[in-house]
């Protein structure tokens, strides 16, 4: 159960939470601005709406993807630089272990992540 609850936390983190930010952020009229979002938004605002938002909705399969290799890290199922080993996640003493990386994956595509 701490697997599911786990995903569910992070997933609703990544794309409720963070994309909401940035894409409330990068949809804000180019002001020049020279922070990351000030030069993100600068460099988007040279594309019409939709353009803009296909950019932007390109950020799910970043963050995805991202998320995917962490989990599938954890899980023992993907090794980044031949990183290899036995991983430990618990949560209140209890294991947090399972198929982390199947679990985010499943739900990114119910949630049509990957467009």
């Amino acid at each position: 159960m701490n697997d599911k609850k786990f995903v569910d936390a992070l997933f609703c983190e990544l794309f409720e939470a963070n994309f909401l930010h940035y894409k409330t952020s990068l949809t804000q009229p180019a002001d020049n601005q020279q922070d990351a979002y000030g030069k993100a938004r600068n460099a988007l605002a040279s594309l019409n709406d939709s353009q803009r938002m296909e950019v932007i909705d390109f950020l799910k399969i970043v963050m995805a993807d991202s998320a995917s290799v962490i989990l599938g890290t954890l899980d023992g199922v993907h090794f980044p630089n031949d990183l290899e080993g036995e991983f430990t996640l618990s949560m209140n003493g209890e294991a947090i272990e399972g198929d982390l990386q199947d679990l985010f994956i499943e739900k990114a595509q119910k949630d049509n992540v990957y467009g």
